[in-house]
């Protein structure tokens, strides 16, 4: 009783100081300028901006998972996009603004349309030669950005006023307030999920209905846009620019701050900018050391602290992050949710799905041959085989993972061959994976509320703002997730990381982040891997259960007292040709699929 008591308190303990060192540090900030000297001023005003820019690298690389080099391009595009319009146009400084942003954004195009296609390394080499083309670009093109030389920009001046140090001071810690909430509300939010989803296994990400290619040019852009504004106000409060302040080594610098801080954490570029910022004013008598001490800083954290300051407090205070949308030991609902939660079935034809030919070459390797099968609907209909029989592959092809080398696929009437995975997400086929394939950096609760996200809709503008509207879809969306996981019986692992849960209970979260996506047709690839008997019979009984909802079902398994307790059909595949279909008992009987697969023993043996 007292460990629950204490399991109860914890969190709320830690948060309550999270939230109070925030307050605090805000206050400080707000009160410093009055009571320190100039230099101070002037350094924290930069500290700020810096905090801007890792931000904008942390949503694209720490929440999305795109590691690139272009921060100081997107820098450089904000600075001379705000700062040439200025002394150009003489323009107001809001105005310039907006133009850096969105000339920041123009070039982050480039990178975005090749993070479609590319990633990881490959990405990083293409962000390179952005850099160096941007590099080169303001210091060749002299009629527009004056080359080496720099550029001047006049006095900062908002509305007419000419604000002084202490006066830009407060405007810089506006700019990085309003960049942190803006980070925060869209962390908090589905658009949040998604993204780190996407960075931890796109695979699972498209299953779940994300386009994670569309997601990473939003990631990038948002990155951008940051970042130009960073840039911008970097400009006119420094009135000087060149493209040496542009170079490689600073984009090293604001990846030291993400890296550092914490990547994918909200508090994580903060620190990390304090402490790039501030570490090196202890060698202010040898300059040249500087650069050395970042690649120490760089070096250490890779080897000692691979989740940064943040990620590392994180993980040993996890409750910090926890939603507050459901509180520990809240109790839900769960009788008749299978009933409550079904899919909106679209009755099309006694069968759901029909393959036609489909065929899968990998070179010389024929790993699927011509299957046929149609799935009835509302049935539950098993696809099993010996190990290398094709199964899985099979499914990828239906599931959009893989693109079939020939044949169809229909589903509810229609030719959904080739179509992508967030797209037959969409249509309401969900499915598990024969390695399970779970998005760890999400608690248990975050992993299910995923799969509500083609539900629960609410636009962007409401998760920047946190409406009332997207707080009510919020708490339902997480009341929901937790009903399901009490149906799968792990409810009391809600904020928990995935990696902590046994192997059987990763299955059943996998399941259960499926099934809540109320589909009409559910794949289960190997679902009862790592369950005990007694498992496997509750989890037969709920299968039934969801069957009965009129959802479709369509399981590889090897367990075959379960499959021959649950199906309704069963296709066999061997060397990837089907070598029976039929009922159970039909398949029990069969000769050829007794000597291929079964063997002589009593199937329930």
């Amino acid at each position: 009783m007292l460990n629950s008591l204490l399991s109860k308190v914890q969190p709320k303990r830690y948060k309550l100081i999270y939230n109070s060192g925030l307050l605090l540090l805000f206050i400080v900030l707000l009160v410093l300028p009055q009571v320190s000297g100039l230099y101070y001023v002037r350094m924290l005003s930069i500290l700020f901006i810096y905090i801007m820019l890792g931000i904008g690298l942390n949503i694209a690389m720490g929440y999305c998972g795109m590691r690139h080099f272009a921060a100081a391009a997107f820098f450089a595009c904000g600075a001379y996009g705000s700062a040439v319009s200025i002394v150009t146009w003489n323009v107001p400084f809001f105005v310039s603004l907006l133009i850096g942003i969105v000339v920041a954004c123009l070039v982050s195009l480039v990178l975005s349309l090749s993070a479609i296609k590319v990633k990881n390394h490959y990405l990083a080499l293409v962000s390179m030669g952005i850099l160096i083309i941007v590099e080169l670009i303001l210091i060749n093109w002299l009629s527009v950005t004056r080359g080496p030389e720099g550029f001047f920009v006049p006095r900062w001046i908002i509305f007419g006023i000419a604000p002084n140090p202490i006066g830009r001071y407060y405007i810089l810690f506006v700019f990085a307030l309003l960049c942190f909430i803006f980070q925060h509300n869209i962390v908090k939010s589905h658009w949040g999920r998604d993204l780190r989803a996407i960075a931890n296994n796109e695979i699972a990400a498209g299953g779940m209905g994300i386009n994670y290619r569309s997601y990473r040019i939003y990631a990038m852009f948002l990155s951008a846009a940051l970042s130009g504004v960073a840039g911008a106000v970097f400009a006119n409060f420094s009135g000087f620019i060149s493209p040496d302040s542009f170079t490689f080594n600073f984009t090293v610098f604001v990846l030291l701050i993400v890296i550092l801080g914490g990547p994918g954490t909200l508090i994580g570029p903060v620190i990390g900018a304090a402490v790039v910022t501030l570490l090196p004013e202890l060698f202010n008598a040898a300059p040249d050391l500087r650069q050395i001490v970042y690649g120490v800083l760089l070096i250490f954290v890779v080897q000692v602290l691979p989740r940064g300051i943040a990620g590392t407090i994180k993980r040993r205070f996890h409750e910090i992050d926890d939603n507050t949308y459901v509180k520990p030991g809240e109790k839900v609902g769960t009788e008749d949710i299978t009933s409550r939660y079904t899919a909106s079935v679209s009755r099309k034809g006694d069968n759901i799905l029909s393959v036609k030919g489909l065929t899968r070459q990998f070179g010389g390797l024929t790993a699927v041959d011509k299957l046929d099968m149609e799935i009835r609907r509302g049935s539950i209909h098993s696809l099993i085989g010996p190990n290398g029989a094709g199964k899985t592959t099979s499914v990828n092809m239906i599931t959009g993972v893989d693109t079939p080398t020939a044949g169809t696929v229909i589903y509810n009437g229609e030719d959904i061959t080739g179509l992508s995975m967030w797209n037959l997400a969409r249509k309401g086929i969900s499915r598990t994976y024969q390695h399970v394939q779970l998005f760890n950096d999400l608690s248990v609760i975050d992993n299910v509320a995923v799969g509500t996200r083609l539900r629960y809709k609410y636009n962007f503008f409401h998760s920047v703002f946190h409406s009332p509207f997207m707080r009510k879809k919020e708490r339902d969306l997480y009341h929901e997730a937790l009903e399901y996981l009490s149906l799968f019986g792990i409810e009391s692992k809600m904020n928990d990381e995935p990696e902590s849960l046994s192997a059987g209970q990763q299955k059943l979260l996998e399941v259960a982040r499926a099934h809540c996506m109320k589909p009409e047709l559910l794949v289960l690839d190997e679902p009862c891997a790592g369950l005990t008997e007694t498992e496997i019979l509750d989890f037969s009984n709920l299968v039934k259960s969801i069957r009965d909802t009129g959802i479709s079902i369509l399981l590889i398994e090897h367990h075959m007292s379960f499959v021959m307790d649950i199906s309704d059909d069963i296709t066999v595949l061997d060397y990837g040709k089907k070598i029976a279909e039929g009922v159970p008992a039909d398949i029990v009987k069969n000769p050829i699929v007794r000597k291929a697969y079964l063997g002589d023993d009593d199937v329930n043996s």
